[in-house]
C-alpha cells in the first residue's frame, strides 16, 4: 500500500468524527456501558492541536476531544481517538506517547496543578483483517518477572474493529453508520461487488454526503468503474444521481488527466465547467426567485454547457422562473 493510501483513510477519518454531534454519538455507541455512564450529556468538545511526531505530520490521524464526566474526581476527561487501517501491534507505543504529550502540555498550560485529567484512548480499525494485537501496552514487554511487573506502564484502550462488525450495529444513527460502513469496505477487493449494499444509506443522506463517500472510494486503493457508480445511483437515488454525479466529475476529470486519458479529461473538463456554471446558474435563480424546485435543479446539473449559458443570458430580465427556461 502506497504511503498516499494511509493519508486517505486518515483524512475521511478526521473528517467523518471531527462533528463534535458524530463523535459524540460514536463515543456513546462503541465506549463500553460503565464508560458511557460517566460521560455527561454535553457533545465532545474537539481540542485544537495534534499530538503525532513531526516526521508523521503528513499522515497523523490522531482526535482529542474533552468531555464532561457526570461524577469522579475530575470534572472532564479527554478522548483520544486514533485511527489504523491495517492492525499493528506498535500501536499502544503510539498512543502513550499521544498520552504523555497531550498530559504534558496539559500540565504546563494549568501551572502544574494536579491531578491530572483522566484520558481514554480509543483506537478505530477498518483494515481487511481483523485486529489481533492485545490492547493491553504492558503484553508489549512479553513475560516479564512479577516482581517488575508493577514498575511497568500500563494502560489499556478501547478498541472499534469495524471488520469484526455487522453493518447493523456500526451505528444507530443513519449518517454515521454510512460513514463507518464506508471505511469498512474501502479497502475490500470485493467493494465494487458490495457498492449498492454499502451504499443502501444513500436515500437518507444529503448529495454531498453521498459525494463525499464515493470521491473517498475513488481515491482508495480498490478501482471502481465510474458507470458503476451511475448504476447504483440510479437504483437507489434515480432522481438525484445526475446533480451527485456532478459533483464527482471534477475528481474523475483531475484522475483522467493524471493518467493521460485525453478522451476522459476533454470530457471530464466540459462537465466541469457545465457543474461549475449550473452551479453559478442556481445561485442566481435562487436569489431571484428564492428556493428553485428539486426538478429545476435536475434539470439544470443534466443540461450541457451551451443550455445552461443559454438560460444564464436571460436570468437577469426573466419575470419569473419558468421564463428563464422558455423559448420564446
Amino acid at each position: 500500500m502506497s504511503s498516499q493510501i494511509p493519508s486517505v483513510h486518515d483524512a475521511f477519518f478526521k473528517q467523518v468524527l471531527s462533528d463534535p454531534e458524530l463523535a459524540g454519538t460514536f463515543l456513546r455507541e462503541h465506549f463500553p456501558p460503565e464508560v458511557t455512564g460517566l460521560l455527561g450529556p454535553e457533545a465532545p468538545q474537539p481540542v485544537p492541536g495534534s499530538f503525532v511526531d513531526e516526521e508523521l505530520q503528513q499522515h497523523h490521524s490522531d482526535l482529542i476531544f474533552s468531555v464532561r464526566l457526570n461524577e469522579g474526581g475530575a470534572a472532564f476527561a479527554y478522548v483520544l481517538l486514533e485511527h489504523k487501517s491495517a492492525p499493528d501491534p506498535g500501536a499502544r507505543l503510539q498512543l502513550l506517547r499521544y498520552v504523555v504529550r497531550l498530559l504534558t502540555r496539559w500540565y504546563e498550560e494549568n501551572d502544574k496543578q494536579l491531578p491530572l485529567p483522566p484520558v481514554l484512548p480509543l483506537l478505530l480499525h477498518h483494515g481487511v483483517r481483523g485486529w489481533k494485537p492485545s490492547c493491553e501496552f504492558a503484553n508489549l514487554f512479553g513475560k516479564v518477572p512479577e516482581p517488575l511487573r508493577p514498575y511497568l506502564p500500563s494502560f489499556r484502550h478501547a478498541l472499534v474493529d469495524l471488520t469484526s462488525m455487522d453493518d447493523a450495529t456500526l451505528s444507530k444513527r443513519v449518517r454515521l453508520r454510512a460513514f463507518l460502513k464506508a471505511l469498512k469496505y474501502a479497502q475490500r477487493p470485493d467493494l465494487p461487488r458490495r457498492l449498492y449494499t454499502v451504499l443502501t444509506e444513500a436515500p437518507a443522506l444529503g448529495d454531498r454526503d453521498v459525494c463525499w463517500i464515493l470521491t473517498y472510494f475513488d481515491k482508495g486503493p480498490v478501482t471502481i468503474n465510474f458507470n458503476l457508480m451511475r448504476e447504483t445511483l440510479q437504483r437507489l437515488v434515480p432522481e438525484r444521481t445526475e446533480r451527485i454525479m456532478g459533483w464527482m466529475t471534477q475528481p474523475f476529470y483531475e484522475k483522467g488527466k493524471a493518467e493521460g486519458l485525453a478522451e476522459g479529461e476533454a470530457r471530464g473538463e466540459a462537465r466541469g465547467k457545465a457543474t461549475g456554471t449550473a452551479q453559478a446558474l442556481a445561485l442566481l435563480l435562487e436569489r431571484r426567485f428564492g428556493a428553485i424546485p428539486a426538478a429545476v435543479h435536475e434539470r439544470l446539473f443534466a443540461a450541457d454547457i451551451a443550455s445552461i449559458e443559454t438560460w444564464l443570458g436571460r436570468v437577469l430580465d426573466a419575470p419569473d422562473l419558468q421564463s428563464v427556461f422558455s423559448q420564446h
